[in-house]
Order: structure tokens, then C-alpha cells, then sequence
């Protein structure tokens, strides 16, 4: 049977959701805002992305941390910790509060415990991008239109400035569209033969595809030993081996700094553009592969201030 032809309207949908960072794309379906808070002009309640007001309160409902096959509310806060954010999450079925520098942090104990759950029961465990602002309702076009409100007169300045390139960025793009044919890209083909998984190029290529429990790192050294090759240990350059990728959830291996200061593995980064067609999958703005450092030891001293090591 023939594809049915997308419309203009359709196609025009698709890019202004690729541009656009209002849009909820994460597994988080029911957002109950309780309070949306006060806005603070001081360093850290806000960032290109995101605005954090003093004293927002919202409900969400995600897994239980015990019965892992229920649902229950999580409260979430952002209250003042001597002039700068905390990030509160409370399970409404423990009352117990996990806090952090970020939302990411708050919500990676929850994930942690719910894991540990799991594996107890030896349940498969929860593979999931822990963008912490979606957990928090900061991605819901309500709560986003509303907090934005709360600054009438964009005294946000780098958050106002990052959007304005976002809406440019968007008009642009759809402009391009209207006036150029995308051709569709030919995937290429990886059959029996012989791959060469000492590059870092084919080694995305042939494993890109899909996540694994086992770390792409451990992966390539063990396809390059069962071809008799001696493995490329890329992780000895890694200037931070006991950080904790914040997408994977596992050592980070090959870490790599996005533009918004957030470090991820940087085939995490590859996968997760992929499956966001091409959203941070913390700050949900535009991004590409080409955008993303990699940190080594020799780098490191030059982006260590601009790295948030607190996701």
C-alpha cells in the first residue's frame, strides 16, 4: 500500500515542534499545578532555558517507588536555600522528600530507588533520559505560558534571549522548508561483512540504533577483541571516569559537554538527538551532534566553568 503524502499543515506541525521547547515529549502525562510561584532576579532561578519560581508547586504522577506496577503522586517545590533554588520532590506514598541543586538531581534518587526496587524483584530496570525539568511540569505549555507571565518585562535576560533565537530559528527553518524539497536519505546498509569498530564513525553507525544495559564503551572493546583487534580504550582521556551520565545512568564514557553546559556521554548525546529529532533532552531546545565538545584531560581547564556537573 502507498504512503499517504503528509499535507503542508502536517509538515509545518512536525518543524515547528522540532524548533519549538514548549512542547511535553516526556512519559510524565498528568502535570497539577498547585502554585506558580514568585519570580527571583538572582543567579541560578533561571537559565536559557527554564525559569524556576520561589515557592512553584505542581503534582505529578509517576511509578511508585515500591509497587513499581502503580502510580502515585510526587509533589514537586522549588523553595529558597539561602538566596539560591532547592528542588524538592516528595512521594506521596512514602512521605519521604529527596532535594538537589537541580530537578535532574531530585528525580535521578527517585529513578535510583525504583531501580533498586526492581532489581530486587528482577524486574527489568528503568532506561529513561532523566531530563529533570519534565518531571517537574516545567515543560507543560500551560505552566510555561504562565511562569513566563510572571516576568512581564523580561528581566530574564538570558532566557528571553535564548527564546528569541529559538522563534528565529523556527521562522527560519519553516522558510527553508517552504522553499526547498527535503530528499529522503538513504540508510545504509550494514550486512555480514567485515565493520571496522576502531573509528569512532562506524562504531555509531553500526550501534546508534538502541540503548543497551550494557555501556557502548564495554560494547566496542568487546567487538574489537572477539575481531582479534586490540581495543581503542577511549575512556583513559576522561577527565571525570567517576561522573554519573545523566542520560544512560552508568559511568559516563567519552563525555561531552553540550552548549547549554550540560555533559552527557557523547554517544548518549548521539542516541538521544535521535530519538528527540534533535531536542536537548534537558533544556528541549534545538541541538545537533555538531554542537557537542568532548571532554578530554588536555580540554578540560578550558570548559570546566562552563560545565554543570549538578543535572
Amino acid at each position: 500500500m502507498p504512503k499517504r503524502k503528509r499535507s503542508d499543515t502536517e509538515d509545518s506541525g512536525r518543524r515547528r515542534q522540532f524548533l519549538g521547547r514548549v512542547v511535553n515529549r516526556s512519559k510524565v502525562k498528568k502535570v497539577e499545578l498547585l502554585s506558580i510561584g514568585k519570580l527571583q532576579l538572582k543567579p541560578g532561578w533561571f537559565n536559557a532555558g527554564y525559569i524556576f519560581p520561589k515557592g512553584y508547586s505542581a503534582n505529578l504522577f509517576y511509578k511508585d517507588i515500591i509497587n513499581t506496577d502503580q502510580k502515585v503522586s510526587y509533589n514537586c517545590q522549588i523553595v529558597d536555600n539561602g538566596g539560591k533554588p532547592l528542588f524538592k520532590v516528595t512521594s506521596s506514598s512514602l512521605q519521604e522528600t529527596f532535594s538537589g541543586k537541580s530537578p535532574t538531581a531530585c528525580w535521578k534518587q527517585i529513578l535510583d530507588r525504583i531501580n533498586e526496587t526492581l532489581k530486587s524483584k528482577k524486574l527489568p530496570v528503568v532506561k529513561t533520559q532523566v531530563a529533570g525539568p519534565e518531571y517537574f511540569g516545567l515543560n507543560d505549555p500551560f505552566i510555561v505560558e504562565a511562569i513566563e507571565k510572571l516576568d512581564g518585562n523580561k528581566k530574564c535576560e538570558v532566557y528571553w534571549t535564548e527564546k528569541e533565537k529559538i522563534l528565529k530559528a523556527r521562522e527560519e527553518y519553516e522558510m527553508e522548508g517552504k522553499n526547498s524539497e527535503k530528499k529522503p536519505r538513504k540508510k545504509k546498509k550494514i550486512e555480514d561483512e567485515e565493520l571496522d569498530l576502531s573509528s569512532e564513525m562506524t562504531f555509531r553507525e553500526a550501534y546508534g540504533g538502541t540503548w543497551s544495559a550494557i555501556t557502548r564503551d564495554e560494547r566496542h572493546k568487546k567487538r574489537l577483541v572477539n575481531m582479534g583487534k586490540e581495543p581503542v580504550i577511549e575512556n583513559d582521556d576522561n577527565p571525570i571516569p567517576d561522573y554519573e551520565d545523566p542520560i544512560t545512568l552508568q559511568p559516563i564514557v567519552v563525555p561531552a559537554l553540550s552548549p547549554y553546559g550540560h555533559v552527557a556521554g557523547y554517544y548518549s548525546w548521539t542516541q538521544s538527538l535521535r530519538e528527540t529529532n534533535g531536542l536537548c533532552p534537558f533544556t528541549k531546545l534545538p541541538l545537533t551532534i555538531e554542537r557537542i565538545i568532548k571532554l578530554n584531560k588536555r580540554n578540560f581547564h578550558l570548559y570546566k566553568d562552563y560545565v554543570d556537573l549538578n543535572n
